[in-house]
């Protein structure tokens, strides 16, 4: 834990609910993932998994029911490639005919096929069940809430969860519904460069003139440049104003497919080429048609990327890479450089891109902070201070943990479980624009084109909900779509079919008659914080005539308000970027709000249903069973296999000899040798119960050994102990007997039943001893520490009840009323002496106050 984020926690400071909840975070890469935990009595910081490490490879494992996360995942990787799944972020929420999807298909052996009812990749997993990418990044979202929930010492639900800024409406819904699969509630998503973004905040002071950053983020999967700009701003808190920090997020450019993921690829080709050239005249077919050696080759690729980036040269080796053949070569940072020379060419666009959209050059950014492990890559590096310059280039953040912490930020200011004495606020935007289609009517008649309204442009804050009317008196249908040329993944969002308009319309036909004010449909589109297109609510909006309009209708009045309308035209009535309550009349009249149904038809992709979901829970809930079953059998197995080392190290100590015959020892010890043998043959995949009735088995033959062993080294202490209370008992009763009757604060009924007691304990314990002394030691002792304790509390116990009661004071002798008279004489003096002072010091400080 670093000193600035001791500056950090003294902002989170007070609980709201005296229930302990914690909010943890899930920075979700293509590569790794990284929890982090924020709980009041814990400080924020990143969760340790199963290994002790802060970071979990973003890898799954589901082999005969069973599943493997993380490094024990990679380990068998190699053996058994078809089960494993890698980046799997990549894919999630895209078409099965993306080229990620197709790409994924050439790198990867794992069986993918379409879902032709929702247009999108899933796996067919052992060639018998199929199974959602959702579905198994709920997997790691499970093994993330675990990670957390162990560190807690409860469970975690709350989440924020990062995704990349490009991210569309799809990509994002996946993952929530994945995060929904795994029993997590998402607080919120959180664009992976502003949650660093936020982290940098955190951990500074902001000054008074706004500061732009670049944040440069490059992951195994794609690079991010944003530019993010610092500031205070005034926030209106009562009658004052002061000023809080900001960050608001100007632009953003990304490239897609540039990351380090990319390198080790390029890496794992290097190295498939060198073995061909290396052993060509021993193999007969390709590595490359090799799952298992091309799944080894690239774990052995990201490790050669990783010390290249500090070393200049290093050795690549993998023992029987191939038809059992030993892989050893040497590779070099210039090949790395060669191979990966196009990657290379492209790291400066993301924050050209991300310039040109501020409207910005590189002297209006103060610094450059590196982000994500592909930023390691010297000539990535190399690149970066080409164009920015090398004093830009910041390396003042954590790059692997700042997201995870800042996310876990978020999510503590956005808990109703904590109250923050620092707050931040964060304006973030959306990428791409949100286009709304229709086809408007004009007195019952639809149009013969859709009208076309950008509701959201590029670079949108998000966080936004706008209310927008249309032109239509029957049921309808509109479409949002991201519109033409994006660059989104997608074009359309969905349509959204408004029904219950036409049924409203003839039920209010008679108020819609009396009044000039046409109805309006008035529908809520919301660009969510997490960066979601929702369709909350609709309404139709019908003008009810008042008694008052009747009354100024009859005598040709007129209201002198002016009411606000919507901007309109003649072709589609449309208006946007207005609230409802801006277009309502004012007070003298009454608007009937009708509400709407809306229903979401899915157009391009189709994301979980509510019965895929149910599906998909019944699934994990019976793996959740089995890993139960799984993690029951270790712990028995494991609970088996320490008591039988510990008690053959037990049965050689000295006071066993002494406590149990040989003849019993000799017995236990083989029983002990005969179940180790048994757990590593046909023990070794034994079920729960075995194991549990053998260990109860083995127990009952340790316990009464092991509670003589005990009585015997405690005996001595047990003795010493309830001799020196049986004379600290003798020396109470003695001392309070010393004293003469008019000081004693206890009578003679109670010291003697405190000495009778006393005396009882000790015949007791001299009867008990000399029994004791005639049995053996391998006897069952009858002077033991439960009967030498409860003797010994009985005598404590009225000791206290005893030095409870108040001593007596001695009484004070008469005073003779000459010194009586005396005293009173002196004290009225004193209160003369006072009364006369206290006017002379009030009228000195008054005299220097006039001065003043």
């Amino acid at each position: 834990m670093t000193s600035r984020w001791l500056l950090f926690l003294l902002a989170l400071v007070l609980l709201l609910h005296e229930n302990n909840a914690a909010v943890m975070s899930i920075d979700y890469g293509t590569e790794w993932f990284k929890v982090g935990l924020i709980k009041p009595g814990l400080p924020l910081d990143v969760v340790l998994n199963k290994d002790s490490k802060r970071k979990t490879q973003s890898v799954v494992t589901v082999r005969d029911n069973e599943r493997v996360y993380g490094s024990d995942a990679i380990s068998l990787a190699g053996r058994f490639p078809q089960y494993t799944y890698f980046n799997l972020k990549s894919i999630i929420g895209k078409q099965y005919d993306d080229p990620h999807c197709v790409e994924y298909r050439h790198r990867y052996v794992n069986k993918m096929i379409v879902d032709v009812d929702r247009h999108m990749p899933l796996f067919l997993h052992n060639n018998t069940k199929q199974v959602t990418i959702e579905e198994l990044i709920a997997y790691q979202f499970q093994n993330a809430k675990e990670q957390a929930s162990i560190t807690a010492g409860e469970s975690v639900k709350d989440v924020v969860i990062t995704v990349t800024p490009f991210a569309h409406q799809y990509e994002r819904q996946a993952i929530l519904d994945a995060a929904e699969l795994a029993g997590l509630n998402v607080l919120s998503l959180m664009h992976d460069e502003t949650a660093v973004a936020l982290n940098f905040a955190v951990n500074r002071d902001i000054g008074k003139e706004p500061e732009s950053h670049i944040f440069y983020d490059m992951g195994a999967g794609s690079t991010v440049a944003s530019i993010v700009t610092f500031s205070e701003v005034p926030v209106k808190e009562g009658k004052k104003s002061p000023t809080a920090p900001q960050l608001e997020v100007k632009s953003v450019g990304y490239d897609r497919t540039l990351g380090g993921h990319e390198f080790d690829v390029r890496i794992r080709q290097l190295l498939a080429d060198s073995f061909m050239e290396q052993n060509k005249h021993r193999v007969q077919e390709d590595i490359r048609n090799s799952d298992a050696a091309m799944t080894r080759l690239l774990k052995e690729a990201t490790r050669v990327k990783q010390i290249l980036s500090a070393n200049t040269e290093t050795m690549a080796s993998v023992e029987g890479i191939y038809n059992g053949i030993d892989f050893k070569v040497k590779v070099t940072r210039n090949q790395l450089e060669r191979v990966c020379h196009d990657l290379i060419d492209r790291v400066r666009n993301p924050i050209l891109n991300a310039l040109e959209a501020a409207n910005m050059t590189a002297d209006d950014i103060k610094s450059v902070v590196l982000v994500g492990g592909g930023i390691r890559v010297p000539s990535v590096q190399n690149e970066l201070v080409g164009l920015m310059g090398f004093q830009k280039i910041a390396k003042n953040v954590n790059g692997d943990e700042a997201a995870v912490l800042g996310a876990a930020f978020r999510g503590a200011s956005l808990s109703n479980q904590f109250r923050l004495s620092k707050r931040i606020s964060i304006k973030d935007i959306s990428l791409y624009p949100i286009e709304v289609s229709y086809i408007p009517e004009n007195k019952g008649i639809e149009a013969k084109h859709p009208t076309h309204t950008i509701l959201f442009r590029e670079s949108s804050l998000i966080g936004v909900r706008k209310v927008m009317g249309f032109n239509r008196v029957t049921d309808f249908e509109f479409e949002i779509a991201h519109g033409k040329d994006t660059n989104a993944g997608l074009n359309s969002i969905g349509k959204y079919k408004v029904t219950g308009l036409t049924e409203a319309m003839k039920k209010h036909k008679d108020d819609i008659k009396t009044t000039e004010q046409p109805p309006k449909v008035r529908v809520s589109i919301e660009l969510t914080n997490s960066g979601l297109v929702q369709v909350p609510e609709a309404f139709l909006h019908v003008k009810k005539v008042t008694f008052k309009d009747k009354v100024k209708s009859f005598f040709g009045g007129k209201e002198t308000k002016n009411e606000t309308t919507s901007d309109t035209d003649t072709n589609n009535n449309t208006d946007t970027d207005k609230d409802i309550s801006t277009d309502e009349p004012e007070e003298s009249v009454s608007i009937i709000k009708v509400p709407l149904t809306i229903e979401f038809i899915p157009t391009e992709i189709v994301p979980l249903t509510e019965v895929d979901k149910v599906q998909a829970k019944e699934s994990i809930k019976a793996l959740d069973k089995l890993d139960k079953m799984k993690k029951l059998r270790e712990e028995s197995k494991n609970a088996l296999e320490t008591f039988v080392y510990r008690v053959q190290d037990f049965l050689y100590e000295d006071i066993v000899e002494i406590i149990a015959s040989e003849d019993d020892i000799g017995n236990f010890r083989e029983k002990l040798s005969e179940i180790s043998e048994w757990l590593y043959d046909e023990g070794e995949h034994a079920d729960t119960p075995i194991y549990v009735n053998k260990l109860k088995e083995l127990q009952m033959i340790e316990q009464p050994i092991k509670y003589r062993y005990v009585e015997y080294k405690e005996r001595q202490n047990n003795i010493n102990h309830i001799q020196s209370i049986i004379n600290l008992s003798r020396k109470f009763v003695e001392d309070i007997r010393a004293k003469s009757e008019d000081l004693r604060q206890y009578t003679e009924d109670e010291i003697a039943v405190l000495a009778n007691m006393t005396e009882s304990v000790h015949e007791w314990f001299e009867n008990t001893l000399n029994a004791q002394k005639k049995l053996s030691e391998r006897d069952q002792p009858v002077l033991t520490s439960a009967s030498v304790a409860e003797k010994i509390k009985s005598l404590q116990e009225h000791m206290k009840k005893l030095l409870k009661k108040k001593a007596k004071l001695p009484k004070k002798e008469a005073k003779n009323e000459t010194e009586e008279s005396k005293e009173d004489e002196n004290k009225k003096e004193e209160t003369s002496d006072k009364k006369e002072d206290t006017p002379e010091k009030k009228s000195e400080e008054d005299h220097q106050h006039d001065e003043l």
